[in-house]
């Protein structure tokens, strides 16, 4: 599960947080400002402080604010002056938008506000589409709202080039002021502030709606607030009905506002939608018992749920409230009634999933709605929040407990909390001694600072003068010594100021910006008791320039549970909360947090206990004697077989037919050894098993096959079509995948897991595959691992003879065929034995190579490679040695010396040696052949004519992978792309974007609990469903749903091929539910118009949002979202989501992981959201997970990355464009700047990956290209090479042609457009792009991983 926060606020103002991570609340850094009021949503947080004034607190975040500013400037070309700045008076503005409709000069376009700072010049963007530009980077045209094109012509009347500048929010991890309603803030301060607005229907990601009340009961919006702008623009007030002054609000995730008067009513907004965040009016409602006495005080917005609290501290709920419609409907927004809760409650606060969080009225502790669902919304019961609390030693709660325990801290078990308060209609009267301890505290903390160091009473204004030096970049220092830094400087000046100093910004000094030695700075000042934003005095304000910037962007706290400097306390006091915001956390009702301490003392158990580990090791001792007994196979088996046989009624595919009933049958002889690694050889040798399937009727078997043989078992499910594939090559042709279909989901589950489960004990593969595995995911998402261990303990190892292959040859008949797949590399021999008939005029044997494929304008032409020849040929009685290339037989080579002869038997051997063959027949050297063609190219053996085989035996010095005979077993979790680097440090990435790290398990919801590891974790997903509306217009009726007889359908998916509809579009499994109805996307590709539009002039045309004179076709896309929970041995990287990553151990690393204890460092990239690039510090072999990521900047988003073995990052752009990172070394892991790697004209690429084996790309049109030329002294190459794709040509088809995903380790390996996985063969130093594909089973495959695979 994904991490998220809690936040609460004591009574002292204080600001604490709770990780559904982790189980102790931790404590914001103190910067002497208290709070009344906090409200939340992820990474963002408002409060109202004690000034009763507005702050902001940006927190979480791994890539930075950063916003892109442009400005285009234009000229127009005159007959005498030629391009000049002199424009028409209906012209654009010389400097302007993209549009032309704003002007947008360099010299005006200023920062936000003090938060805000400049991330560089002013520059020229020198790109166009992908395609690069001239060094002063215009663009031409015939006119102004024309198309641009890089290339001036004879008709460019007109020209433009954009002006690029970055702006970055600096005060990440601390609390901002929002600017005032008036000069002075005290003369209308706030009393309570809101935000929600995260899941608006069809609003652009990143909105936020924040709401506040001021003392005088006015209702305040801010404009402008997102995830990119988290101050917002401007307060704009919202007039309330007539007589109402408002005491509290509340937002909701889909911008649902309620607010509450001081009469104890209520009022809603209605009519907030995309395009009217404010709204339209308010309703009133009303309060749940019509009694003068009671008013509702406290009010608290869900999705789905709406809850109050009434004066008398009792909780109500409001049913039939539908966050979802509560804009267009006014009964979806206010709801049907009050229902009453049981309780004693002061405040509520509502997730954004319905969960329910409360402060006790009595005790003023923490609670949360148990049961809470979509079907129970009210819940079943209270319970208590019991954490241990990292308070500050400035707290006086640190004086509580010190009194309270004695000097020892007291445990969550001997609280003496009942609820009985939580329950109680009485109210308590407050404590009043807490005031007097708060001032004894801060006094005593006062001397505290000054025994360690620090200057004692050094008051606010003298710590400004003390000398600073400039801040640190971020690539000048280690990330430790950075965090150290930071930590360090914000603990010396928190009793200094009420707000933490940010970074550096700039001024405008003139037509273009640079940096001052002395810039403005964002400053607190202390104002009436407010901390509000002024500009500091560089000279004498230095402090203010203290580094900030070099802050870790997901630390939400500083220091996390390093405190050298003792300043915070770990205890588990009971703490008085006065405010809780569940606006950013979300938790599943059914697998809650580590939270809640309600076992008694007794149920505790000691693992460690010394009695435990005497008997585990006694246990251990003797499992080691009997391992040691060489009679143990003459003894009598303790355990008898055991066998079972299960069946069920499903449907059977035929090979290119339909399902047809059928009963299939499993079953299974266990040999009763397990899984125990000492008697792995036992366990494949006495455990067997076999699958049948039968008629209807029982009476007839259709296919039958040993458990043995299957290499995969995956689910293949359709939309209300539960499947599982069954791949097993030895089956006859076109009978492998054997697909089976079931009636329910369960049922199909139910053998997954059961077949899964007895294909691993057969192949005695269970728990954490090896280091160098290879990683695949399909289609539906699910993981699979090829463990070549496997494969290596079927294969004789011995140092004199490498690795050896067997084939089975018994029941073949010439002309004969078989895959060499490591080809003949130095090294290789394979060994022939047969007899040849007497009747043999000629015999042939064929070391053959992929065909050359040249793909014509309309024709496809094959090349037949053959790189040794053997051709004894008994009628003219010689020996024919030669090649074939490009189809053309090369000078052949003749022997008269016969070795073979007919009616006799004979052994060959042929050696591949450092420059020739060596062929050696009955075991003597025959003669030596000089190659000719590349050996590594070879992929096949081909033997013909009168001949029987006895034995081939294929050795090889490495392993020989056979892609059809390769076991996939399924992993467990629900991953979209994986990555391996070879050192057990494996990442995924979901469909939702969030990173994944897999913790070395094994098993998942696919197992139903059969086998695997307690090491399995939730894990859910996102996915979003699309469907396309298209129409076409007609002189008579415009655009209608008519079209032409060659047109696509009216409702489709993006390609127009594929019928859809939104009623058809069905859930692939119950594990799925709808998270969200039919609405459209405005957010397409391209833009769209207010009704979700987009105009071309036909179908395959480029779609824009506005209609032009000639558009004659529209469309628009339907989304609908659904979340799939599934589990697996995986757990969540960081909070930032990313589109990509890389892994790779760098070979200067290599030697240093033959320690003692194996830990690898890897270097690890990825791709944030936003298209910027994140390095990932302190990833190794025993912290798969890293420490912190790092932010490198990009000019432009990105989409791909890798990295190669040498250190050198490659990325792809959101554009197509190629960049390579300059510079990195071990002392700059981050690199000093990106480079473009040019691309051929109009090519854009999608993909990159990079190994060992080359520099491999993916362009749309799914082609792959190899980057040539590339050296030490060139790493970049010189140019692409393209393969080609054609149709028929395997692994291609006439509908599939062109690939999904490229990876590249040692080898390149590829998943093909229609699910098969391939790896290219022939790849040399003077052939980097190889000669063909080796192909593996189609398993609908998505994307693989073999950086890590050796």
């Amino acid at each position: 599960m994904p991490s998220f926060y809690l936040f609460a606020a004591s009574s002292e103002g204080r600001v604490y947080t709770l990780s559904t991570n982790s189980g102790a609340w931790r404590e914001l850094p103190y910067l002497g400002l208290e709070f009344k009021k906090i409200c939340a949503v992820p990474n963002f947080l408002w409060a109202i402080g004690g000034d009763r004034q507005v702050y902001v607190h940006v927190h979480g975040l791994d890539v930075p604010i950063r916003i892109r500013e442009e400005s285009y400037e234009n000229e127009r070309w005159l007959p005498i002056e030629g391009f000049s700045k002199t424009l028409l008076p209906t012209d654009r503005y010389r400097y302007s938008s993209a549009d032309g409709s704003v002007e947008r000069g360099v010299d005006k376009i200023r920062l936000p506000s003090m938060a805000w700072q400049w991330d560089g010049d002013w520059h020229l963007d020198l790109e166009l589409d992908g395609q690069p530009l001239t060094e002063d980077g215009w663009m031409y045209a015939l006119d102004f709202p024309a198309t641009y094109s890089a290339k001036k012509s004879w008709n460019s009347y007109v020209r433009r080039r954009k002006w690029v500048r970055y702006r970055r929010y600096a005060a990440l991890n601390s609390w901002c002021a929002v600017a005032p309603l008036h000069k002075d803030p005290t003369q209308e301060p706030f009393i309570d502030v809101a935000i929600g607005g995260t899941c608006v229907p069809n609003a652009p990601a990143g909105t936020l709606c924040v709401w506040a009340i001021t003392a005088h009961g006015r209702a305040m919006f801010r404009t402008g607030v997102s995830k990119t702008a988290p101050e917002g623009l401007r307060w704009t007030a919202v007039p309330t009905p007539t007589g109402s002054e408002l005491a509290q609000i509340s937002v909701g995730p889909t911008g649902l506002v309620w607010a509450v008067l001081h009469n104890g009513r209520v009022i809603v907004r209605t009519g907030v939608t995309r395009d009217n965040l404010v709204g339209d009016s308010w309703l009133d409602v009303k309060t749940p018992v019509a009694a003068s006495s009671l008013r509702i005080v406290h009010v608290s917005v869900g999705t789905d749920a709406v809850w109050c609290v009434t004066n008398d501290h009792h909780a109500w709920f409001r049913r039939g409230v539908k966050g979802e419609a509560a804009g267009i409907s006014e009964d979806s927004a206010i709801g049907k009634g009050w229902v009453e809760m049981v309780g004693n409650i002061s405040m509520v606060s509502v997730a954004a999933n319905d969960q329910v969080f409360a402060i006790g009225a009595a005790d003023r502790c923490l609670y949360h709605r148990s049961g809470v669902t979509s079907a129970d919304p009210t819940g079943k019961k209270w319970r208590l929040i019991q954490c241990p609390m990292q308070i500050s030693r400035t707290s006086s709660s640190l004086s509580i407990v010190s009194r309270k325990s004695g000097g020892s801290s007291s445990t969550p078990g001997s609280k003496h909390q009942s609820f009985s308060n939580l329950y109680s209609k009485e109210k308590e009267k407050g404590v009043v001694e807490t005031c007097a301890v708060i001032e004894t505290v801060l006094n005593s903390s006062t001397g505290s600072c000054s025994s360690n160091g620090g200057p004692p009473g050094l008051l606010k204004n003298e710590r400004w003068k003390l000398s600073a030096d400039s801040p640190p970049t971020i690539g000048s220092l280690n990330l430790n010594d950075r965090h150290k830094q930071r930590t360090a400087a914000l603990r010396e000046t928190s009793h200094a100021s009420s707000a933490p100093a940010a970074d550096v910004v700039e001024v405008v000094t003139g037509k273009f910006e640079t940096q001052l030695r002395n810039p403005r700075a964002w400053s607190p000042v202390r104002s009436v008791g407010s901390v509000v934003g002024t500009e500091a005095h560089p000279e004498s304000d230095s402090t203010v320039f203290e580094s900030d910037s070099t802050h870790h962007g997901s630390d939400v706290f500083l220091g996390e549970d390093d405190d050298h400097t003792g300043s915070q306390f770990w205890t588990e006091c009971g703490i008085l909360w006065s405010c809780v915001a569940s606006g950013a956390v979300t938790v599943d009702a059914s697998n809650m947090p580590n939270w809640f301490n309600e076992q008694t003392s007794d149920s505790k158990v000691d693992v460690n206990a010394n009695w435990r580990k005497d008997i585990v090791n006694k246990l251990q001792r003797r499992q080691e004697k009997l391992a040691k007994l060489q009679t143990v196979a003459k003894f009598e088996k303790a355990v008898e077989l055991s066998s079972w046989v299960k069946s069920a009624d499903a449907r059977y595919q035929r090979p290119g037919g339909e399902f047809e009933d059928c009963i299939i049958e499993l079953e299974w002889v266990s040999s009763g050894s397990g899984t125990d690694t000492n008697s792995s050889e036992n366990s494949r040798s006495g455990d067997s098993g076999t699958f049948t399937v039968l008629s209807p009727d029982g009476a007839a078997t259709k296919i039958q096959f040993p458990l043995s043989d299957i290499t995969c078992v995956q689910c293949c499910s359709e939309a209300g079509a539960p499947r599982i594939a069954i791949h097993a090559p030895h089956l006859p042709v076109n009978c492998s995948p054997v697909k089976l279909q079931f009636s329910s989901d369960s049922e199909m589950e139910d053998w997954l897991s059961h077949l899964s489960s007895v294909c691993s004990q057969i192949n005695t593969m269970v728990g954490k595959p090896a280091g160098n595995a290879i990683w695949i995911t399909s289609e539906l998402g699910d993981v699979f691992v090829f463990d070549p261990a496997n494969m290596k303990a079927h294969q004789t190892s011995e140092p004199s003879e490498g690795y050896v292959e067997k084939m089975d040859v018994s029941t073949c008949e010439t002309p004969y065929y078989n895959t060499l797949y490591n080809g003949m590399p130095c090294g290789t021999e394979l060994e022939i034995s047969g007899c040849v008939y007497d009747d043999a005029d000629q015999i042939r044997f064929d070391l053959q190579s992929h065909s050359a494929v040249k793909v014509q304008p309309h024709r496809v032409e094959k090349h037949r490679v053959i790189a040794l020849h053997l051709n004894p040929r008994f009628n003219e009685r010689t020996t024919v040695l030669n090649s074939m290339k490009e189809s053309e037989w090369l000078d052949e080579i003749r022997n008269d010396k016969m070795a073979f002869a007919p009616g006799a038997t004979f052994s060959l051997k042929i050696r591949a040696l450092q420059d020739h063959y060596l062929i050696i027949v009955n075991n003597a050297v025959y003669t030596d052949y000089k190659y000719r063609i590349d050996p590594e190219s070879v992929t096949r053996l081909y033997v013909s004519g009168r001949i029987k085989l006895f034995n081939v035996l294929y050795r090889c010095p490495s392993l020989i992978v056979s892609m059809e005979r390769m076991h996939w077993r399924q992993m467990g979790g629900h991953i979209k792309r994986i990555f391996n680097s070879g050192v057990d440090v494996v990442w995924g990435i979901s469909c939702d974007n969030t990173g994944w790290v897999y913790n070395g398990g094994w098993g998942g919801m696919f197992l139903k609990g059969l086998e695997g590891s307690g090491k399995i974790n939730p894990m859910i997903d996102t996915h979003t469903y699309y469907v396309y509306e298209n129409q076409r217009w007609n002189p008579i009726s415009g655009f209608t749903a008519k079209s032409l007889p060659t047109d696509r359908h009216m409702w489709s998916d993006a390609t127009g091929r594929q019928k859809r509809s939104k009623e058809h579009t069905k859930l692939l499994s119950t594990h799925c539910e709808w998270i969200s109805d039919w609405a459209i996307d405005y957010n397409i590709p391209g833009g769209a118009d207010k009704e979700g539009w987009q105009y071309a002039i036909d179908f395959p045309a480029n779609y824009h949002a506005h209609k032009k004179l000639t558009d004659c076709v529209r469309r628009r896309r339907w989304m609908k979202r659904c979340r799939l929970s599934s589990s697996g041995p995986w757990q969540e990287l960081s909070q930032s989501k990313i589109l990509d990553a890389a892994l790779q151990v760098l070979d200067e690393d290599v030697d240093h992981s033959c320690s003692g204890e194996r830990n690898t460092a890897v270097a690890a990239w990825a791709i944030a959201s936003n298209g910027d690039v994140l390095i990932r510090h302190g990833v190794c072999s025993l912290n798969p997970r890293g420490d912190a990521w790092e932010h490198i900047t990009s000019d432009q988003p990105l989409v791909g990355i890798s990295v190669g073995p040498t250190g050198q990052v490659w990325t792809v752009a959101r554009n197509g464009m190629v960049f390579f990172r300059y510079g990195i070394s071990r002392q700059n892991p981050c690199g000093d700047a990106w480079q473009q790697v040019e691309a051929p004209a109009g090519v854009t690429f999608k993909a990159i990956s990079v190994g060992r084996a080359g520099i491999w790309a993916l362009d749309n049109q799914q082609r792959l290209a190899v980057r040539k030329e590339i050296s030490r002294t060139f790493p970049e190459g010189s140019h692409w090479q393209f393969l080609p794709n054609a149709a028929n040509v395997p692994p291609h088809t006439d509908q599939h042609c062109g690939f999904r995903s490229v990876s590249v380790g040692s080898e390149v390996w590829a998943i093909s457009l229609n699910g098969i996985i391939c790896r290219r063969c022939g790849i040399t130093e003077e052939n980097p792009a190889g000669v063909g594909w080796n192909l593996g089973i189609a398993g609908q495959w998505q994307n693989v991983s073999v950086e890590g695979y050796m």
